[in-house]
């Protein structure tokens, strides 16, 4: 029976920063395989300190391995104030490291620190890895239901 050796890396996780807008991106194509038309950078540069002041990054061995974009915002009714996941992405290189817990983590964290009310994210009903992810995290299904009207090209 032969044994893998896998080397952990350390991880530190800290608040994004605008220099870390093509490691996202980098990390984004690496995930999904496609340069997207539409990139972050507005989303990051326009908003940091304020509506994606809870978004982070994770490095390892000195690069930006993962993040997670998130917002203060206000859903639901009663209306009340919350942290929304927007996106959370781990280089796969990093994958089965932890990254992605402690992000989320670092979020909840931060969150409480805020006084706010829940943290919420959308997932698709067929992403069983990401559901799976977030139930261990303490996330249970909420009463809300994502209604889409999509038009065509």
């Amino acid at each position: 029976m032969t044994t893998i050796e896998r080397r952990e890396s350390k991880i530190r996780i800290r608040p994004m920063e605008p220099e870390d807008i093509d490691s996202i991106l980098a990390i984004d194509r690496k995930i999904t395989g496609v340069r997207r038309a539409i990139t972050y950078t507005d989303l990051i540069t326009g908003d940091l300190g304020g509506a994606l002041d809870l978004s982070f990054v994770a490095e390892a061995n000195g690069e930006v391995a993962g993040f997670i974009l998130a917002r203060r915002t206000y859903v639901g009714e009663p209306v009340t104030e919350v942290g929304l996941i927007q996106i959370l992405g781990v280089d796969p290189d990093y994958w089965h490291q932890g990254i992605a817990s402690k992000l989320v983590n670092a979020l909840l964290d931060t969150c409480q620190s805020k006084q706010l009310n829940a943290v919420r994210i959308m997932v698709n009903e067929r992403d069983s890895q990401l559901q799976g992810l977030f139930q261990r995290l303490g996330f249970r299904r909420g009463k809300l239901i994502d209604y889409t009207k999509t038009f065509e090209s």
